[in-house]
């Protein structure tokens, strides 16, 4: 009988196949989301300035101050901001700057003004546009390796922590592994973890913030990785400033429970730093050290002028379409999911630590509450409900004690692989079923948008691409390598272990 693989050897594979899965697809280049805080990076990068006032064409997102902005004419007498968050920008301005370096170099240089086309990628460009420009390659490379460095790079370690995580819980690494591999693809974070998007990457700093408090009071580890959760949580922040409420459910669960309460306050100190960077930008733009660029967005102000910057109450139909709707329910694209209402009843009935329980159920509580507040909760043109990605390691964690359960019996084991096949499908269809994200005007994107551009063949842009492979066919090169890294690498890592161990057993005897 083999020994089964080791806990490292778990993670590293799991940080490759989740790496690899995301990385493989590229950014979407017409995405206003991430152009808009690309452009800052481009901004700051290549001049030295805040305004985007030189990128802003390729964006719909972004703000006009001090103003007034012409929507007839698309002019600002002032100049123009990014209305967003400066989190994802702020992580991908230093790769950015390597990949600057990088273009220099003569044979990209040249490739860029050559205005070639990678592979097959001509197949995927709008017959309507501007077709293959020196900028537009730019931009598009530029924006590929600085997302997948900023975000693809942390959301693959952070899976990793998750797993690491709910191994604690139980006893069986490979149920944990299984779980972390479901959250990682087939739940919206698969979507969202390689888009400069702010929701991935709030989930990082508050889940490996959160983490770390746990490790420091439940394993007594060295308090200095409080710092490091402080920075995390400012990070989430400056990233997605709603989840300051759920960051802030966290730290009173840990002054709750952390015997040496005086010990957070490093917590406090690590999360000033970004912090007060993220007052003087305000401060620089908008003349406030508050984040007020939704006030001065060119667009949807009609949306941001109801209740409070489009906040208002809780709303029942609201949250009935949040977790049920084929539109954007998070539960009809992630049906899996459903298994934490269990997990929540197990966790309490079999843990100690109850105070986690209510801990991750008062997280849970608050995103869905204040998601279903929003006047434009579903986000525009998405993959699920996008805000409340954040949130997901947090309802995920407690399905640790379902399969730990369910998977002991055969119908347990059924019922979990239907639930992991639709989720995954669904996600994974309408994540790369077309150059992108389904349009909020379909009232059923699966079945209207997504499913279409896949059975059409119009897959998202991917390495597969690059070689001239098309359509479906240009996703065999990621099964091939996930599944070697899935299938290979655990048993070789856990027998390389195995020879070091003896290796250096052998020499303390022969020492002796």
């Amino acid at each position: 009988m083999s020994k089964p693989p080791s806990r490292q050897a778990y993670a590293i594979t799991l940080f490759l196949i989740l790496l690899v899965c995301t990385g493989y697809f590229m950014p979407r280049w017409a995405d206003w989301g991430a152009n808009s805080r690309a452009d800052l990076v481009y901004a700051i990068g290549d001049q030295g300035v805040l305004y985007i006032d030189d990128y802003q064409q390729n964006t719909g997102d972004k703000a006009c101050f001090p103003g007034p902005y012409d929507l007839a004419s698309d002019t600002c007498q002032g100049h123009y901001y990014t209305d967003k968050s400066i989190g994802p920008s702020m992580a991908a301005l230093p790769f950015y700057v390597v990949f600057k370096a990088v273009a220099a170099l003569p044979p990209i240089e040249n490739f860029i003004n050559s205005g070639k086309g990678l592979g097959a990628f001509s197949d995927t460009l709008n017959p309507e546009g501007e077709g293959i420009r020196a900028n537009a390659v730019y931009e598009g490379m530029a924006l590929t390796f600085m997302t997948f460095f900023a975000m693809a790079v942390p959301s693959a370690l952070m899976g990793v922590v998750f797993f690491l995580l709910a191994a604690r819980f139980i006893n069986r690494d490979g149920y944990a592994f299984l779980l972390a591999l479901i959250y990682g693809l087939a739940t919206p974070a698969f979507a969202y973890s390689n888009v400069l998007y702010q929701h991935q990457m709030a989930a990082f700093g508050a889940f490996v913030g959160f983490y770390l408090l746990w490790r420091v009071i439940y394993e007594g580890a060295n308090l200095r990785w409080l710092w490091l959760a402080g920075f995390l949580f400012s990070l989430t922040v400056v990233t997605e400033y709603p989840v300051v409420i759920a960051l802030a459910l966290i730290f009173l669960w840990a002054v709750y429970v952390m015997p040496n309460r005086l010990a957070l306050y490093r917590v406090v100190l690590g999360a000033i730093p970004l912090g007060l960077i993220f007052a003087a930008y305000n401060y620089a733009i908008f003349q406030t050290p508050i984040p007020v660029g939704y006030s001065y967005s060119t667009l949807w102000q009609n949306v941001h002028d109801q209740g409070f910057l489009s906040l208002t109450v809780p709303n029942l139909g609201t949250m009935t379409n949040l977790l049920f709707g084929v539109y954007r329910g998070l539960l009809f694209l992630s049906p899996v999911l459903i298994l934490a209402v269990p997990g929540f009843f197990i966790i309490w009935r079999r843990h100690k630590q109850r105070s986690v329980t209510v801990l991750l159920a008062g997280v849970v509580a608050y995103f869905l509450l204040f998601n279903s507040s929003s006047v434009m909760w579903w986000g525009g043109n998405t993959v699920g409900p996008r805000y409340l990605v954040p949130m997901l390691p947090f309802l995920a964690l407690p399905i640790i004690f379902v399969l730990d359960e369910w998977l002991k019996n055969r119908l347990g084991v059924v019922a979990v692989t239907i639930l992991v096949t639709l989720s995954a499908l669904n996600v994974w269809i309408q994540t790369i079923g077309g150059q992108a994200f389904p349009p909020e005007v379909y009232q059923n994107p699966l079945f209207e948008y997504s499913l279409p551009n896949i059975l059409n063949g119009d897959i998202a842009r991917n390495y597969g691409t690059i070689v001239g492979l098309h359509g479906l066919l240009s996703l065999v090169p990621l099964l091939v390598v996930a599944g070697a890294i899935g299938f290979l690498l655990p048993g070789w890592l856990t027998r390389h272990s195995d020879r070091r161990e003896a290796a250096a057993l052998k020499h303390m005897e022969g020492a002796n």
